[in-house]
C-alpha cells in the first residue's frame, strides 16, 4: 500500500492540470466550401450569361474570446472561373485567384447557433481569355458579410468542445472594374516559331462587384 500516496498525488495533479490543458487548446477554425458572386451588370454577360462567378474557398481563423462573443481574424484563399460562348465560334473565360484577410464578430446563441458580421479585404489575380488571346491583371477587393453558423459540438454536455460547423453568409463584394485592353497570344516557347505579329485586342472594362454568398463547412478546435 506504500504506492497509494504516489497514485493519489498523480491523480490530484491530473485533475488540476486538465482544465489548463483544455483551455490551452488553440482557438482555431478551419473552413472550406463554396463562395459565389452575382454581377448583374450587362457587360458581365461576356463571361457568364447567368451573372455568376463560382469560387472555391478555404480559410483558417484564430479567435480572441471577448465578454460578449468572439473576434475571429481569418485568412482565406479563393479560386474559380466562369465562361460563356462568344458568337458560337469561341469562348470567353474569366479566371480568378485571390487571397483575403479580415475579421468577424460572432455571438453564441444557445448551443448550436452563432450569428456573425464579417469584413474582409483581398487581392485578386484575374485572367481573361478569348480563344487564344489572354490578359492578366491584379487588383484589390473588399467583402462585407452577415450570416450564421450552425455548430455541432462532439460533446453535447460541453458546447465549447471540438465542433463541426456549417457556415452560411450573404453580403456584397466590392471589386473595381477590371480593365482588359491588351489581349494577346501567349508568347512562343524557345523552340516554337514566332507567330505573325498583331496588335493587342482591347476589350474594355469588366464589372466585377456584386452580391456574394458563401456556404462552408468546417472544424472548430
Amino acid at each position: 500500500m506504500s504506492h497509494l500516496p504516489a497514485v493519489r498525488a498523480v491523480l490530484l495533479m491530473a485533475s488540476l492540470l486538465s482544465p489548463l490543458v483544455a483551455s490551452a487548446r488553440a482557438p482555431l477554425t478551419f473552413r472550406l466550401g463554396y463562395a459565389g458572386q452575382v454581377s448583374t451588370a450587362r457587360a458581365y454577360d461576356l463571361v457568364d450569361e447567368n451573372d455568376h462567378l463560382p469560387l472555391f474557398r478555404t480559410g483558417i481563423a484564430y479567435a480572441f474570446l471577448l465578454p460578449g462573443g468572439r473576434l475571429e481574424v481569418e485568412g482565406g484563399f479563393l479560386s474559380g472561373s466562369t465562361s460563356a460562348p462568344l458568337h458560337q465560334v469561341a469562348t470567353a473565360k474569366l479566371g480568378l485567384v485571390g487571397v483575403e484577410l479580415g475579421a468577424a464578430y460572432r455571438v453564441r446563441v444557445g448551443t448550436h447557433f452563432e450569428p456573425y458580421a464579417q469584413a474582409l479585404v483581398g487581392y485578386d489575380w484575374l485572367n481573361l481569355q478569348l480563344s487564344e488571346l489572354k490578359q492578366g491583371t491584379r487588383q484589390l477587393s473588399a467583402t462585407g458579410l452577415v450570416g450564421v453558423s450552425l455548430l455541432l459540438p462532439l460533446q453535447r454536455s460541453n458546447p465549447d468542445s471540438l465542433a463541426f460547423l456549417v457556415d452560411l453568409g450573404v453580403g456584397y463584394g466590392f471589386r473595381p472594374e477590371a480593365r482588359f485592353d491588351a489581349l494577346a497570344p501567349t508568347p512562343p516557347g524557345k523552340d516554337e516559331e514566332e507567330p505573325i505579329r498583331s496588335a493587342p485586342l482591347p476589350v474594355g472594362t469588366l464589372p466585377l462587384s456584386g452580391v456574394t454568398y458563401r456556404l462552408q463547412v468546417g472544424l472548430r478546435l
